[in-house]
């Protein structure tokens, strides 16, 4: 993997990206199933644009150790290595904070967390403007792995493509500056 030569901070996303799973299904698994009685409610919140409240919802009762979980490991030692030399990395995800401060707390590299909460889903158009604010536009690298990534990709410094799903790189382009497949 070549190094960009910036310093640019690195946010960086979770879900598929660094870890290889969404903690939304881990969550619908492990919580709905068990509790079968809060089905209406999710499906509710999902329908009426409220996916943010059962995200949360469903952090509060979730239990997990995130050891379990599988991490994308070539790209979370090029992330150990980027921090050695000083690089900040922020973890920003449409994951609720509850789980992406657990996560982030045992990976032990990130600076801080950005994530969504019980009214705001930090998610495409809105990560990159939480971004935007936070480094400016240009002023930060985005690490992801969806098309729900472009519009933040869009604003960022540096490109970072960790395990693309079907099609991505396609309309990533010749913008991509690092892959990690």
């Amino acid at each position: 993997m070549e190094q960009s030569g910036t310093a640019l901070p690195i946010a960086v996303d979770m879900d598929g990206t660094l870890i290889l799973t969404d903690m939304s299904w881990i969550s619908i698994r492990r919580v709905i199933l068990k509790r079968p009685w809060m089905i209406p409610g999710v499906l509710l919140n999902e329908f009426t644009g409220k996916r943010a409240q059962w995200k949360s919802d469903l952090a509060k009762r979730l239990v997990f150790d995130p050891a379990e979980l599988t991490y994308h490991e070539e790209f979370l030692d090029w992330l150990t290595g980027e921090h050695a030399r000083g690089r900040t990395l922020v973890l920003a995800t449409a994951s609720d904070g509850l789980i992406a401060e657990q996560i982030a707390g045992y990976v032990g590299l990130f600076s801080d967390v950005l994530a969504s909460d019980r009214s705001f889903n930090l998610r495409g158009r809105k990560k990159a403007e939480s971004l935007v604010s936070r480094f400016g536009e240009g002023g930060f690298a985005y690490a992801g792995n969806s098309k729900h990534d472009l519009p933040v990709w869009d604003m960022a410094g540096e490109v970072i493509v960790v395990n693309p799903e079907r099609g991505l790189l396609d309309k990533v382009g010749d913008s991509a500056d690092i892959v990690f497949e």
